[in-house]
């Protein structure tokens, strides 16, 4: 029997009509499923998840800050000198300088009255600590800010905070007949200076010594007659020379006065200008730089108790 294709006049054999409609069948499933090397469909892969992410270390905790030490406590003697040194640095305008000696006494004393004072005279506005009214006034010869101060402000020690109030940098360098303006209100006309400070009983003369009484004339006999006293031959002392001692006396215990002040010994300072003013008890150097050591020395006293 045999197979007539339509519009074919050539007959096909079943057999090779068989085989063409397996390799037709087989390409259609090779089209619609991948196959393996070995003709076998291949296993799908199964999805891989993302690694997960490493876990964040935790934050380690600041460490705490180290105990600080507590501030050294100064000694008495220690302190006193700290707070001259401040006062010396002040005068001579170097702020810084005074600043740290402050700082190592309120460290140690908080409460440091004269301490607290002189760094608020270092820190604050001079007009805001002493006010906006003021007067012009002309520094006589002699004078110095710690003198004017003491006389308008009542306070020896606020001759930096009057010296910030006029823009002088250096205190001590101030001069008879400069004009500064002076806190508060002006002094009613024709009223008197502020007196000087009164002088100790260190800071007079020293008595005469007394000439050894005479011999009683009962004891003398009587018929005996007092012999003349011979004339006298020593020439009688030069003024200018005298003076000259004296000036250079002045000098030698000034010096020896601010010597001490700058090694933080006010007994020595004071005992320096006593010496001056037994030669001159007028000396108004000598009056207020004593005066000064003195308010010095008590407010460091008080600070203590």
């Amino acid at each position: 029997m045999y197979l007539v294709m339509p519009n074919a006049r050539t007959p096909i054999r079943p057999s090779l009509a068989a085989a063409a409609l397996a390799a037709a069948l087989m390409a259609i499933g090779c089209a619609q499923a991948p196959f393996g090397a070995t003709g076998q469909e291949s296993p799908a892969r199964p999805a891989t998840a993302p690694p997960a992410a490493p876990p964040a270390p935790a934050a380690a905790e600041p460490a705490p800050p180290p105990d600080r030490p507590p501030p050294p406590t100064l000694s008495p003697q220690v302190v006193q000198r700290a707070v001259a040194t401040a006062v010396e640095h002040l005068e001579a305008g170097d702020e810084a300088s005074a600043q740290v000696e402050l700082e190592r006494v309120l460290a140690s004393e908080p409460g440091h009255r004269l301490a607290q004072s002189l760094m608020r005279q270092i820190k604050e506005d001079p007009q805001a600590l002493l006010g906006r009214e003021s007067f012009s006034y002309r520094i006589q010869p002699g004078e110095t800010l710690s003198r004017i101060s003491q006389r308008f402000l009542n306070d020896v020690f606020m001759f930096y905070a009057l010296a910030r109030y006029n823009d002088i940098k250096v205190p001590r360098l101030v001069a008879g007949g400069q004009t500064i303006r002076v806190p508060g209100k002006a002094p009613p006309p024709g009223a008197p200076a502020a007196p000087a400070p009164p002088a100790t009983a260190a800071a007079t003369k020293p008595p005469a010594t007394a000439a050894p009484p005479a011999a009683s004339p009962a004891a003398a006999p009587a018929s005996t007659p007092a012999a003349p006293a011979p004339p006298s031959t020593a020439a009688p002392p030069d003024p200018a020379i005298a003076q000259r001692e004296r000036d250079a006396a002045i000098v030698k215990h000034t010096r020896a006065a601010r010597s001490a002040l700058a090694k933080q010994d006010l007994d020595g300072a004071i005992r320096s200008w006593d010496a001056v003013l037994a030669i001159d008890p007028n000396h108004s150097t000598a009056q207020l730089e004593r005066q000064k050591a003195v308010a010095l020395k008590e407010r460091l006293r008080r600070a203590q108790q």
